[in-house]
This record gives C-alpha cells, structure tokens and sequence, in this order.
C-alpha cells in the first residue's frame, strides 16, 4: 500500500532515521521518475527507440536499463538524450528535473551552448563541435 508523502514526513520526524528506514521498502524514486518522463517525451515526439539508440551513440542495453528504471542516467547522457529527440528547453529542463539534477543555465558558458544548440535543433554530434570549439567539454 502506497503511503502519502506528508505521513512519511511525520513519521521521519517522530522517529529515529534507523528505525524509519528499517520500517519501509524504498524504490529507486529517481530513477522510476526519469524513466518515466523519458518514455513520455519518446512517445510525444513519435520517435522509435531505435533512432534514439541510434542517434544518441549509447548502447542499446544502456537506454533499455534507464528507460526500465534500472539506471540512472548522468547530467550529460540525459542532454545528450534530449538532443537526440529534438527536445525544446523546457522539454530538456522537465528531464533533468525528473532525474534531480539542476537545469540548464544561461550563465553557464557550457550550458549557454547547449541551450544555443537545443534552441536551433543540433544533433548531437554539431552540438559536441560546437562544444569543442568553445573549448568545453562534450556530450558523450
């Protein structure tokens, strides 16, 4: 049975975090989330898994274990992702949020490339030149 959050939180407050956590069964919470909006966003641009396995250069096992919530996907991967699916900034935002990592940032001057490279629909690999050529780090 499903327990709501705000019982959990007074059930954290009134106990000893050992005892709390002995008492419950935990999911792998974020992982579940992203998988979740990564699988939405694939079915709402109609695009095959295949292209994205395709176009994102990661393995096929690796997107299975994150699109079942096996694995948690880095910062970098989840971008690379969204670019390969065409992607908006909100639309890569919702997905780093999902996954509990901070957003894209204009006053980052990698993020400020990305954000360019989302805007204008870059594939993965103009967005890595684009990257380099900045001397920042690339999407991999």
């Amino acid at each position: 049975m499903e327990e709501k959050t705000e019982n959990l939180n007074n059930e954290l407050n009134n106990k000893h975090i050992d005892d709390y956590i002995n008492n419950h069964s935990f999911d792998d919470f974020d992982s579940l989330n992203f998988s979740l909006s990564l699988k939405e966003l694939i079915n709402s641009k109609n695009i095959k898994i295949s292209e994205v396995i395709k176009n994102s250069n990661l393995s096929k096992s690796y997107v299975y274990s994150i699109l079942n919530g096996d694995r948690q996907a880095s910062r970098d991967k989840i971008i690379n992702l969204a670019l390969c699916l065409k992607a908006n900034l909100d639309e890569c935002n919702s997905l780093l949020k999902s996954a509990c990592f901070r957003h894209l940032h204009p006053k980052s001057k990698r993020d400020s490339i990305i954000i360019y490279c989302l805007n204008n629909k870059y594939s993965l690999a103009n967005t890595n030149i684009e990257l380099e050529k900045n001397n920042e780090i690339i999407l991999k």
